[in-house]
This record gives structure tokens, sequence and C-alpha cells, in this order.
């Protein structure tokens, strides 16, 4: 006789493993749901455990002698025996069935026991019981590593800002590295060693330098309708045109809206610099040699929906052309993370790799900004936080968004 116990994300998945392994005719004997992962029972993972087991095809008794109804004696004798049985050791190639169909119809947190299993189950809920118990003891012991009131709060406060689960494993992983036990921290000593674990996580994404490289001769400005590109914009060339005293023109290929050039158009004219308004690859490449005798140029593209495949291949007509270009992406912080994470994952093997996050004064959640520092290689260069040109748009500053993050003013 096999027995195996079998983990899987789901009940119907764990039934298919226990066929493959086991065979067609093994016996489940019991399921339960179990927590895995995480800390200190924090952000553990709902899982099924099947325990079943399968007699070997050779220990299987030899027929006897068959009957004159064409029945075998010992299975007849068998049959008898176990009439009172559970349905499922009787009818073991039903049993797959039974559970697929039990187990599609509960909710998420429901197990389906066989009844003959219920004084198991409630030993099982007994010893659960005690061992949460036990937890708790260590948990409060001063040897063990307690959960301090103080965490809770941060946990807290970290998934109202929307930060990211595997975020949070990482930073109290931080913190338990530098702290093997934290139950003796003041409250205002964990904050600050949030503060400071965040704020080197963010700073590894924020650029050494804000300096343009002197080879460069283009800024792309990529993004989706509605994110501020064209006043965004307005505020970069703003500080070239003023305090660097360099020579700017502007490129715009965002012709589906008229709104957009004629934005950008009087920027320009308030700037004093030409614009040239494209609407092919062909036109920008004679746009850029109108515009060649100027030091940098800024090119608004069109906003369009770029979780589509032929939006970003359109794009990359523009953003690969020239060689000496710096391409930003941008992103709005009102807009849902999950949604960030397409475009982020689709632009990943472009040519983009510096961010401006926009609408930083429309939100009050800022857990995003943690989330694509950890996830993702992108620089975070630029937050926007209002309409003011050239005034609101800022650097990165880790420590005051730390700051934010945990729940302190900036």
């Amino acid at each position: 006789m096999r027995t195996k116990k079998i983990v899987a994300d789901t009940m119907p998945l764990a039934l298919k493993m226990v066929r493959q392994q086991l065979g067609e005719n093994a016996i489940i004997v019991n399921t339960r749901v179990i927590k895995t992962g995480g800390i200190f029972g924090l952000f553990a993972k709902q899982k099924y455990e099947v325990t079943a087991y399968s007699i070997d095809k050779e220990t299987k008794p030899k027929k006897t002698k068959m009957d004159v109804d064409g029945k075998d004696r010992f299975v007849a004798q068998n049959e008898k025996l176990d009439s009172s049985s559970s349905y499922f050791h009787k009818q073991p190639q039903k049993m797959y069935q039974y559970y697929s169909e039990k187990s599609a119809a509960q909710s998420p947190g429901q197990v389906i026991q066989p009844k003959s299993l219920d004084n198991e189950r409630a030993m099982l809920d007994e010893l659960q019981h005690l061992r949460k118990m036990m937890m708790n003891m260590m948990m409060n012991d001063q040897q063990g590593k307690m959960v301090h009131p103080a965490l809770t709060k941060i946990i807290d406060r970290l998934k109202k800002q929307g930060v990211e689960e595997e975020v949070m494993e990482y930073l109290i992983s931080s913190l338990l590295k530098k702290h093997q036990s934290i139950k003796e921290l003041e409250e205002n000593e964990i904050r600050r060693e949030f503060i400071s674990i965040i704020t080197k996580l963010l700073e590894k994404r924020v650029p050494n330098s804000y300096s343009l490289d002197e080879r460069t001769r283009m800024i792309n400005v990529i993004g989706p309708t509605g994110v501020g590109k064209t006043t965004t914009i307005a505020k970069l060339a703003t500080e070239q045109v003023l305090k660097q005293k360099r020579r700017v023109a502007m490129i715009t290929t965002d012709v589906y809206r008229i709104a957009a050039v004629e934005q950008l158009k009087t920027y320009a004219g308030i700037l004093n610099v030409p614009i040239e308004v494209v609407h092919s690859a062909d036109e920008l490449t004679q746009a850029l040699d109108n515009l060649k005798h100027y030091d940098l140029i800024y090119m608004d593209t069109t906003g369009r929906n770029y979780k589509e495949a032929k939006n970003r291949a359109a794009i990359n007509e523009f953003i690969y052309n020239p060689p000496e270009s710096d391409n930003y992406l941008v992103l709005s912080l009102t807009t849902k993370y999950e949604d960030m994470q397409i475009l982020l994952q689709e632009f990943l093997d472009s040519p983009v790799q510096k961010l401006i996050l926009t609408k930083f004064d429309e939100t009050t959640s800022y857990g995003s900004i943690l989330n694509i520092a950890f996830q993702y290689r992108y620089q975070i260069a630029y937050i926007t936080n209002g309409q003011s040109v050239p005034e609101d748009i800022s650097i990165v500053d880790a420590a005051g968004l730390a700051k934010l993050i945990i729940g302190e003013g900036m």
C-alpha cells in the first residue's frame, strides 16, 4: 500500500495529482485547507492538502473459481461484507467525479469531507486549536519573535497604501535581519527602521544624476491617454530653456487630438521654441533634419491604449529613431496598480528605461511607487504634483516618500 499527501492550489488540481501519482483506484482518506509561507502567519497562501492511498496490483487477492452466474465468489463475499461501508471505498472510480463536482460547487473556503471522517476531522480541528495556542504562547514568550503592536499598525498602513504582499514580506524580512527580536523596540524605532528600509529601496530606482547626457538630442515622452504627457513636456522644456539655457525644439505625433497639438503649440509659443507636427516615421526623419541645429528636442507621442500590441508596434517606429534619444514612460498615480503592471511589463523590452509618475496631488495612496521600485528595473525620474508650469514637477525625494507611505507628513 502506498500513501501520499498531495498539496495543490485548488482541490480539483490536487485530485488530478492524486490520480496521476496513485492511479485511478486511489482512495482519499482526508482533505483539508492549509496555509503555507508567510511571516508570523501573515501573507500565508491557502493550499489544499489531500491524503490518499492505493493498493499495489500485486497485493490484490487472486481470483477463485467463477460461479455459474459469472460472478467471482471472492468478490461477491466482499461485496456482502462491505455493504455498509463507505460509498467511496466501494466505488473508487466515481470518487473523482464526486469530489470534482462538489469542490467546483463549493465556496473557496469550504472543503468537502466524507462523513466517515467526521471524528478524525474533529480531532484535527482540536490539534489545530492547540497548535494556535502554542503559537500564541511562543509569540508572547521573551525568547520568541512576537508580533509587535507597532508592526501590526504599519502592516495595516501598508495594505491601505496598496503595497503588494511580496513587498511587505521583503520589508519585514529586512527588519528581522537587523533585529532578531523586535520585542524591546519602541514604536518610533520600528517606524524609523521601516522608513530607512523603504528609503534605501526607493533610492535604488532614483537616477544618480538628473543632468542630461550631452549626447542626448531627443526626449520621447510616451504614455496612455490622459496621464498628462503634454503638460509634463512643457515643464521639462521650460527647465532646459530658462535654467540650462539650451536651444530647445518640440515635435508632436499626437495628431489624433487637436487639443493636444494646440496645447503644445501654446507652450512652444510661450517659450519661443519651434514645433513640428508629424504623422509618420518618414515625416519624423524630415522634422529631425529641420531641427538639427537645436540642442534638445522634446517629442510628445500619441496617447493610445498600449495594452494592444499594434499600438506598441506603432510607437516603436518613433522611439527607436534616433539612437541618441532618452525615453520616458508616463503613468498616472491615480491608475490602479494592476493596470500599471500591464504597461510596465509590456515596455520592459523596449528602449524605455525611465518613468515619470503624474497626479501625485490627486491621490493619497503611494504604495504603487514602492511596488514599482521593488518589482521593476525602471528608474523613477520625476513626479508631478499639479498643473502649474514649470513649478509642479520634482525629482524623487526617497526619504520624504517613505515617510508618506508609513504615515508621516513630508
